[in-house]
């Protein structure tokens, strides 16, 4: 759980804000907890690895054919209590700082949408690389628990450890006896960005009671929905989770929030109606039908059923399959649209095409895998407000309202070759 770099905000720094924020009440009232983004470069391209990172999650693999041949766990959505359920990645991007026990420990976690269990690594964890690591013989408060728990993948990598009781704190609240998923051991390279994940989907998911689930049935917060603004590269990454409200000065002026149902209470499961790539529906091509997808903070990249992919590149002039990923210019003018309950909302070029892999040709942000069903990753909610409603079983977007002017990326393959995202081959 290595952090190689931190974009936005060192650990000191944003220690120090979380201290500041303990110590004094914000003017609105709302609990906003700072998020940073990392970045790390380990010989792999990035979004590859974030691709590879979404299929072990869900369990899926690239294509149907791949998934009958290739010996990849399994996991059915709303599969209550499943061991498969993945609420660790082996790379992160954003993370916030979070305090454990009494006297309190600070470890960064992601605040994941897309799992329930709140998982971290523990100084009894040999391979663990985060850089901080609860210890749980110095917390006062810790209450150990007889149950054992384990993530295994079919590639071989696992992370396992025991179930027990410890106190929470995030900002000024603090949640007593919140269950953990304590790490005592895990594959080499299994979770090497950060120190844990704090789980925000439904706890029915795996049968146990998320941290934002204890908050509402304890009366902490004044309303049963979280929100997230999830900041760019461009702006210097970071951004913010609100507990208990929203705060709509983020939203671009004359916009409301268009709320949708949650389908199936498990991960916050929604239905797209349809999407459009410079004026192009989808409704003129494949399919009019609505796509089930998962909005999940612990996902980058768009991943989805091969069909719907497809249709996607092939209204991208010179995209093509380059060893079973898919390339796009990676200049252009063609955004995608996301369309709910009758409103799109939209991901500009620029967020589409990620590395540079040589020919004019980057990455992209748009891959596919075995599912009948969409991820909304970060690509999508970080140009979007996103309001969880818990209490009433719904997710809300509402366009961005832009923070301060984009940075205009170099097109200098020299410069893209310097920061280590050059590759040979995909």
């Amino acid at each position: 759980m290595r952090i190689t770099t931190v974009a936005s905000i060192t650990l000191a720094t944003a220690v120090a804000i979380v201290a500041n924020a303990d110590s004094a009440t914000p003017s609105d009232g709302l609990l906003r907890i700072p998020i940073s983004r990392s970045e790390s470069f380990h010989g792999t391209p990035n979004s590859r690895r974030l691709w590879y990172s979404t299929l072990r999650k869900y369990g899926l693999s690239r294509t149907k054919s791949e998934m009958e041949s290739e010996a990849i766990s399994t996991m059915p959505l709303g599969d209550v209590g499943s061991d498969k359920e993945a609420t660790s990645q082996p790379f992160q991007q954003y993370y916030g700082l979070v305090k454990i026990g009494t006297p309190p420990q600070t470890v960064k976690m992601q605040f994941d949408t897309g799992s329930s269990r709140f998982v971290v690594s523990t100084t009894e964890c040999a391979i663990c690389t985060g850089s901080t690591s609860f210890n749980r013989t110095q917390s006062s408060t810790f209450r150990p628990g007889v149950m054992p728990w384990k993530i295994h993948y079919g590639d071989g990598s696992f992370a396992e450890g025991i179930v027990g009781e410890d106190k929470v704190t995030l900002g000024t609240i603090s949640v007593e006896s919140q269950q953990l998923n304590l790490v005592l051991s895990e594959s080499a390279g299994f979770d090497d960005d950060i120190d844990g994940v704090l789980g925000l989907s439904f706890g029915a998911l795996s049968g146990s009671t998320t941290v934002f689930e204890n908050m509402m049935n304890k009366d902490l917060v004044d309303k049963g929905i979280f929100s997230f603004f999830l900041g760019k590269r461009s702006i210097n990454g970071g951004g913010e989770v609100i507990f208990g409200g929203m705060d709509m000065e983020r939203v671009e002026p004359g916009n409301e929030i268009t709320y949708t149902p949650v389908t199936n209470a498990t991960h916050w499961n929604i239905d797209v109606q349809n999407f459009s790539v410079n004026g192009v529906s989808l409704s003129t091509g494949t399919t009019t039908s609505p796509l089930r997808s998962i909005v999940d903070t612990g996902t980058t990249l768009l991943v989805g059923p091969e069909n719907w992919v497809t249709w996607y590149h092939s209204q991208i002039k010179r995209s093509r399959k380059f060893r079973k990923t898919w390339v796009v210019p990676c200049k252009g003018t063609s955004s995608l649209g996301v369309v709910v309950e009758g409103k799109t909302f939209s991901v500009p070029y620029e967020d589409l095409a990620r590395e540079y892999i040589g020919f004019g040709l980057c990455f992209s942000a748009v891959q596919s895998s075995s599912a009948d069903y969409l991820i909304l990753g970060d690509v999508f909610l970080k140009n979007n407000y996103v309001v969880f409603d818990q209490a009433e079983k719904r997710v809300g977007f509402a366009p961005l309202k832009a923070e301060t002017k984009r940075v205009t990326p170099t097109d200098s393959e020299d410069e893209v070759m310097a920061s280590g995202r050059m590759q040979e081959e995909l």
